[in-house]
């Protein structure tokens, strides 16, 4: 279960494998996955090592296997219907869970993305960790610490996991390192493409300066549809401008080594304060798009803020 994990991420593996063994469970943990797509495995594998603690193998594996369909009683995952995750499922968690565990001795609940809370969702959950039941362990998981209230946070068992090490000197090493980021959401052709579509933005404004933002539906708006294929899609062009940056300062390219020529086109259209200037409004962009402002005028108004010398 845990056991992958021992040596990528060890001090998480001891916490947890700790805490079982010395019967020690914390009644919240908040697993911080710092872009490592292996924290939801991480969580159900610490799930699976609390509900099948003692038991035999036979019933371990049943168990494991249920689990892993969703269909055992006393462990729930809550994840989000479209933006946010709804005040409802948490209510209907608290209700569920004010009962005896059916099946085993512990009864777990999972909730992914818990970053995308609202208020009231928040507050909802905020009580329930303040009035910890026994033999109930909630589990969060978030892909960004700071959207989260300080006061979920401090009362939770804080996990935070190593980011993954990766080898990125070319586009089709880079596109792992999307799609992992993705975490698994979308397939491996699909993340070349958004890959391939973020160049080719970037080489269209280039080009086109401030008329770009009459095709900025052609261009971006139909191409990354929702919140986090928007956010996803704003590292990518950060990383295309960073590459832009290092050729222009004679640094090597790390992310798009075999598309050397767009990056020196790229390079070679901007002077240096010009590159930092458009990263720092990419940067900006992507932030605000986290804290669910309007898309579509935040994207139009990156396109005019970075061509806005053109005029």
């Amino acid at each position: 279960m845990l056991d992958k994990y021992k040596t990528s991420q060890s001090l998480i593996y001891h916490i947890l494998n700790n805490a079982i063994c010395n019967n020690k469970l914390s009644h919240a943990y908040l697993f911080d996955s710092n872009n490592n797509s292996d924290v939801f495995d991480i969580a159900i594998s610490f799930t699976k090592m609390i509900v099948c603690a003692g038991l035999p193998f036979e019933s371990q594996k049943n168990i494991c296997n249920r689990i892993d369909e969703e269909n055992y009683l006393d462990v729930k995952i809550v994840d989000t219907d479209g933006i946010w995750l709804k005040k409802d499922e948490i209510l209907n968690i608290q209700n569920e869970f004010s009962k005896k565990a059916i099946e085993g001795n512990k009864k777990i609940y999972i909730i992914k993305n818990a970053e995308k809370m609202n208020s009231q969702t928040a507050n909802s959950i905020l009580k329930f960790l303040e009035e910890p039941v026994d033999d109930i362990v909630a589990i969060l998981i978030t892909n960004d610490l700071d959207l989260i209230l300080p006061t979920i946070v401090s009362r939770c068992q804080l996990l935070k996991l190593v980011r993954k090490k990766y080898s990125i000197d070319s586009l089709s090493n880079y596109y792992n390192l999307f799609f992992d980021s993705y975490y698994g959401k979308i397939s491996s052709d699909e993340a070349v493409k958004n890959i391939e579509n973020v160049m080719n933005f970037a080489l269209f404004i280039e080009k086109n300066g401030l008329s770009s933002i009459v095709y900025s539906k052609n261009i971006w708006h139909s191409l990354f549809k929702d919140r986090d294929a928007n956010i996803m899609a704003l590292e990518l062009l950060i990383n295309v401008y960073l590459d832009s940056l290092r050729y222009k300062s004679n640094l090597n390219v790390i992310f798009f080594g075999d598309k050397i020529d767009n990056i020196k086109f790229i390079s070679d259209s901007n002077s240096m304060d010009k590159l930092i200037n458009k990263l720092d409004i990419i940067i900006d962009s992507r932030e605000s798009i986290k804290k669910n402002l309007n898309i579509f005028l935040l994207i139009d108004k990156m396109i005019i803020d970075m061509c806005g010398d053109n005029l």
